[in-house]
């Protein structure tokens, strides 16, 4: 399946994606695979998903409530949840459990159970991890090291601070209290949601 998003003749009306959209979608994925089952083979069909609820939400956005960027977030946040939440409720329904002891074939050694025909893609989708690739985690790097140096000094610094230390400790280090240092860290993950990056802060 394939999403339009162009607004070419006979879609005057169909909402617009642009850099954005498409950016905060694939990375949403990004961090969907792994989670609930599913793998980098379900990449392509996960982004079209997002795609096509955010074209749907798109066309009750209205510019004089919502920033258009702080909708599409959202949109795409909410749709996440919801894909998580649905495959989550099918890997728990009872009909799908199966034994990792059952016959699956005879060979000149005799019979073989299921789970010796088990490899890495499966292994880890039982766990619910599909570990990055080598060029998933450099583009992880760049999209983070981007969003940081975007940041005003404060924030970058917080940012900086925070890949090794705690809040606590950051609060105790610079001198002021928590209370006043979670509302700079509120700040800072309000830029990283935006970015499509709310996991890794």
């Amino acid at each position: 399946m394939q999403v339009n998003a162009s607004n070419g003749a006979g879609s005057a009306c169909a909402p617009k994606l642009g850099r954005f959209e498409f950016g905060i979608v694939k990375r949403k994925v990004k961090q969907i695979i792994g989670r609930a089952g599913y793998t980098r083979q379900d990449r392509e069909d996960l982004e079209q998903e997002l795609l096509t609820r955010l074209l749907q939400g798109l066309k009750s956005f209205d510019p004089a409530v919502a920033h258009r960027k702080s909708f599409v977030t959202a949109i795409v946040e909410r749709s996440v949840a919801s894909i998580i939440r649905d495959a989550e409720a099918q890997k728990r329904d009872h009909r799908r459990i199966g034994s990792l002891q059952l016959l699956v074939e005879m060979t000149e050694d005799g019979p073989t159970e299921l789970a010796e025909t088990i490899g890495d893609r499966e292994y880890n989708g039982r766990r619910c991890r599909d570990p990055r690739s080598d060029e998933d985690l450099a583009q992880l790097v760049t999209d983070l090291a981007d969003v940081i140096d975007s940041l005003p000094d404060e924030l970058r610094d917080l940012a900086e601070r925070m890949k090794t230390q705690s809040i606590s400790a950051i609060a105790r280090e610079i001198g002021v209290p928590r209370t006043t240092l979670n509302d700079t860290v509120r700040r800072l993950r309000q830029r990283f949601e935006a970015a499509g990056l709310r996991d890794y802060v």
